[in-house]
């Protein structure tokens, strides 16, 4: 990832990019904000019979994973499939998956770097990798909140990112159900994406802020199961500050995971390069131009690795 709130800062941040008319009206810019959570939703999926929950993790893994163009393409397909009255807000909410991908693969590189050096540093933290990559998101989120809009999760909880109405969870479900099987071969039903979106809900309405007593139970809870807390590492602190370590805002060095480059880039820096990404990924998208889309994707999946496209 990046994490919800980051994402939903992007989502706002990108949206005038888009040509006018694109984007017409309130409902169509929440499916794009929605959309901009990309298949993060399906991996808080659990209040269900956990053969669906699996399925639901499995398609995000999928996604995150590869085939990134056919996913896409095979999206735009099923945007053509929808009844008149949906495909605006299936348009909507598609772009805004294609904002997801973008910032994900741009800034993924370096939070894994991240994760890995301070792994590395200590040896007590080789088996909590997840954790350890969710305190730098939740950390990377705490700050782009406050340094762009002056707000902590007090004044914007990060649960108030995934405002939809019932169109845009039937549309959203609709679209990835199909993409699930026609690209993935996963037989994800086309109501599970709605149900996980509002599990993720519930979980940072729980856990969010960071620090309070029910963040605390929940917390020793995991601990007494699997020996260290998820929940308690994805909740956000509220900080008002610009200072934020894991946004590596003075430019150390640090070394790209999956071709050794040492780069230097802030999060910022990365933030204002998927953003500057986005309206050529989108135009290609939007034009079904597959070859042009292939091109910029240039074989990168969500985490920012070379993969199979």
């Amino acid at each position: 990832m990046p994490a919800i709130i980051t994402h939903h800062i992007f989502g706002e941040d990108i949206a005038p990019s888009l040509p006018a008319g694109l984007l017409a009206g309130e409902e169509e810019l929440l499916a794009f904000l929605l959309g901009n959570q990309g298949p993060d939703p399906l991996l808080a999926r659990f209040s269900t019979l956990p053969a669906r929950a699996t399925l639901c993790h499995r398609l995000a893994a999928q996604i995150q994973g590869g085939r990134v163009t056919r996913a896409f393409m095979a999206l735009r397909d099923g945007v053509g499939h929808l009844p008149q009255t949906d495909m605006r807000a299936g348009r909507a909410f598609a772009l805004g998956l294609l904002g997801h991908y973008a910032l994900d693969r741009t800034a993924h590189p370096f939070v894994i770097s991240q994760q890995r050096a301070i792994c590395a540093a200590d040896p007590d933290l080789e088996d909590a990798a997840a954790e350890v990559h969710a305190v730098i998101e939740s950390d990377v989120d705490s700050w782009i909140l406050w340094e762009k809009r002056g707000a902590t999760v007090e004044e914007r909880p990060a649960a108030a990112n995934l405002m939809r109405t019932e169109r845009i969870e039937r549309v959203g479900g609709a679209l990835l159900s199909q993409v699930a099987l026609a690209v993935f071969g996963t037989p994800v039903g086309p109501r599970e994406y709605a149900s996980s979106v509002r599990d993720y809900e519930w979980l940072y309405r729980l856990i969010d802020p960071a620090g309070s007593a029910r963040t605390h139970v929940v917390g020793l809870a995991e601990r007494v199961v699997y020996g260290r807390s998820r929940a308690e590492a994805s909740a956000h602190y509220v900080r008002r500050g610009n200072e934020c370590a894991a946004a590596n805002l003075d430019c150390r060095p640090w070394r790209d995971p999956f071709d050794g480059h040492v780069r230097q880039e802030s999060f910022a820096d990365l933030f204002d390069e998927a953003r500057l990404a986005y309206p050529a990924l989108a135009e290609a998208f939007v034009r079904g131009d597959e070859d042009e889309l292939r091109r910029l994707v240039a074989g990168r999946n969500y985490a920012g690795r070379p993969v199979d496209d």
